[in-house]
């Protein structure tokens, strides 16, 4: 001891404790003034495929517009997007007995509650034909069960450049709004 004050507990104990807090600080989701953590599940397709023969091309379409999104959303700073890998299991349970996790009653929830984030995005593409089509989004607090944020951006042509635009505009726009907060 110096002048009274109490030694410092050694590196075995501060390093539990540093161990501790940078896994609190990750569970909760982000230490003050850090973007929220979220979930951004896979993007669907509902309303008119086009029948069987477009399939494979919506499938990989919609594998690089969910791609596209998170990391637009990454890059923007606006959100920590937090990775799928160790959810991945749930999700396909959660898929197999819902078609749609954006209209599933809150399943996703379960989601963002495995992954720690405290909010979870939903999208998806309503297509109506080849030439018009539908994104929407939604952003649910993963502690209140409510909805953050939601809305919709109509966009011309099932293509990938048109998804891709549709897909920038969206993250764009959500920039240019007040972050979604968690409920009080």
């Amino acid at each position: 001891m110096l002048g009274g004050m109490k030694q410092l507990p050694g590196p075995p104990a501060a390093l539990l404790f540093f161990v501790f807090l940078f896994l609190l600080v990750g569970r909760v989701g982000a230490a003050p003034g850090a973007p929220p953590a979220l979930v951004v599940l896979d993007m669907e397709l509902t309303g008119d495929t086009g029948g069987p023969q477009f399939e494979a091309e919506h499938a990989a379409r919609l594998r690089m517009a969910s791609d596209l999104l998170r990391q637009e959303l990454e890059r923007s700073g606006l959100y920590a997007v937090v990775d799928l890998t160790s959810a991945r299991e749930l999700i396909a349970k959660l898929q197999s007995q819902q078609r749609y996790l954006h209209d599933c009653n809150g399943c996703d929830l379960e989601v963002g509650r495995q992954l720690g984030a405290g909010q979870v995005m939903v999208a998806w593409v309503d297509r109506v034909s080849g030439l018009i089509l539908t994104l929407t989004y939604e952003i649910h607090d993963v502690a209140s069960n409510r909805i953050l944020l939601r809305k919709s951006f109509d966009f011309r042509g099932d293509n990938d450049a048109a998804w891709q635009h549709a897909i920038r505009y969206m993250v764009r726009d959500l920039k240019s709004m007040p972050a979604a907060q968690p409920a009080q």
